[in-house]
């Protein structure tokens, strides 16, 4: 064989080597994003503890410190998810056995759900009313390997709100509240057609619009390229490991079927699911609504950055559930 002939085959064949290596080492780097995103943040603990510190320098860390004061006095709920996993939550009775109005408090991507303790303050501050605080699939004492960012997580929801049901009674009264991926599966369990009829209303802090949109934004961010073949890949790889189809965690895509109001907050300065993205909910919402920017606040810093105003626009949309008058709900703040 002519020494030329060898040549050309030996280029073509490192060549061809080459394009094997970079094919590998991206679809590896692909694998290492989509854990990021899905895997389980946190080991799921054998037992439900007080972090050694808290942090009660903000509103959440207050409302932490208050949740394990009295711990005793919460209880811890058990059910299994619909692909037999099991889920756990914390409930906390109202004072009087009879209240028909619940809060379901739904904690953000890797958050302990006894930071949602300052929102149900808040909320019992207000007006009796019973707490469920459901620990997300992967997160906390719940089981499960990958992150549901509320399309699994709207399920569960529905499933606690007719254990609620099954609990406390017909006839409930039911606000959902999350926040960031909590305010996502909010929006996706009214959304979505599954929630019971005692679904009265939806408290929305910082959702992100739909997944893919957050994952090219995020990826922008941090790694400063979103190119798009690469993004298919990722969701390839997600759905080969997990499962998980990424383009129908969509809270916008469903939010016109929403039949119940809706209150959106977000900070002007949230640099990790950005403010527009709870515009382009708003704009898709056909029932009533109302939003509110909240100034020079980060994440799911809202409440925190300015308690007062988040209190006074949750007792506005109390009160236009309360008495029928929606229509007061709609605008912005």
């Amino acid at each position: 064989m002519p020494s030329g002939i060898v040549l050309t085959l030996i280029i073509v064949g490192l060549l061809l080597l080459l394009c094997g290596i970079v094919a590998l080492l991206i679809y590896s780097y692909a694998v290492r994003i989509a854990y990021r995103f899905f895997g389980r943040p946190q080991p799921r603990p054998l037992v439900d503890r007080s972090p050694l510190t808290i942090d009660q320098n903000t509103i959440f860390g207050r409302g932490q410190n208050w949740f394990y004061s009295n711990r005793l006095n919460i209880l811890d709920w058990q059910m299994t998810a619909f692909d037999g996993i099991k889920l756990y939550a914390y409930y906390i009775p109202a004072s009087k056995s009879t209240t028909r109005d619940v809060v379901i408090l739904l904690h953000g991507f890797n958050d302990a759900p006894s930071v949602m303790a300052a929102y149900a303050q808040l909320h019992r501050e207000k007006r009796d009313c019973h707490i469920l605080i459901p620990h997300l699939r992967a997160h906390g004492m719940s089981e499960g390997n990958f992150v549901g960012y509320g399309l699994h997580d709207s399920q569960d929801t529905a499933m606690w709100m007719q254990y609620l049901e099954t609990r406390l009674g017909p006839d409930l009264k039911i606000i959902l509240h999350g926040r960031s991926m909590g305010a996502a599966t909010a929006l996706m369990t009214a959304g979505s057609g599954i929630a019971p009829g005692t679904l009265q209303g939806v408290i929305a802090d910082s959702s992100f619009d739909a997944l893919d949109t957050l994952m090219a934004y995020l990826m922008q961010r941090n790694y400063k390229f979103t190119f798009r073949p690469f993004l298919m890949l990722v969701r390839y790889v997600v759905m080969k490991r997990f499962g998980y189809p990424i383009e129908k965690a969509s809270p916008v895509s469903i939010a016109s079927r929403i039949a119940v109001p809706v209150l959106l907050f977000h900070g002007t300065e949230d640099e990790l699911v950005p403010s527009y993205m709870s515009d382009n909910i708003y704009n898709r919402i056909r029932a009533p609504k109302r939003i509110c920017l909240i100034d020079g606040a980060a994440h799911v810093m809202g409440y925190n950055a300015a308690p007062e105003k988040y209190s006074a626009e949750i007792d506005k949309f109390r009160d236009s559930i309360s008495d029928s008058e929606w229509q007061r709900l709609i605008g912005r703040a």
